[in-house]
């Protein structure tokens, strides 16, 4: 009588493996990337409704008003956010948090320059969009 040692797989039983899990590969990853860049798009208006927020909150308090004027202004583009003025640095800094690492993280607002100011009046919070898309709607932008 001959002695067999199955310890193992055979060859055959790990390429159906490999196949199998080849397959759910393909088929699960390009789910994965839209789940991913649909998290980062957030991030993105999230990160855009937080500055304009703060900017708002900075022309309606006293402790920042007097340090605004229509110069000072938030600028998110692909690889940085640059805020001008005392008082829109400060309210920045308070209500945000520091800017230093913040930047667009996706792709749909890879080439967009959002720019939040002040209009000529000090009163009123104006935001641009530079990739020709319109106005900024943090609700419907994509």
């Amino acid at each position: 009588m001959k002695k067999t040692n199955n310890k193992g797989f055979s060859l055959v039983e790990l390429i159906i493996v490999i196949a199998i899990m080849a397959i759910l590969i393909g088929v699960l990853a390009p789910q994965y990337i839209k789940y991913v860049e649909r998290s980062r798009v957030s991030a993105d208006k999230d990160m855009i409704d937080s500055l304009t927020k703060a900017a708002q909150t900075a022309i309606t308090d006293d402790d920042y008003y007097d340090d605004i004027d229509s110069s000072n202004s938030i600028v998110i583009n692909g690889t940085n956010v640059t805020v001008s003025g005392t008082g829109l640095t400060n309210a920045v800094t308070e209500f945000y948090g520091s800017v230093s690492n913040s930047h667009f993280k996706s792709k749909a607002f890879k080439n967009a320059t959002i720019t939040i100011g002040i209009d000529d009046s000090g009163t009123t919070l104006k935001v641009t969009v530079s990739d020709g898309s319109g106005t900024y709607d943090p609700s419907n932008y994509s």
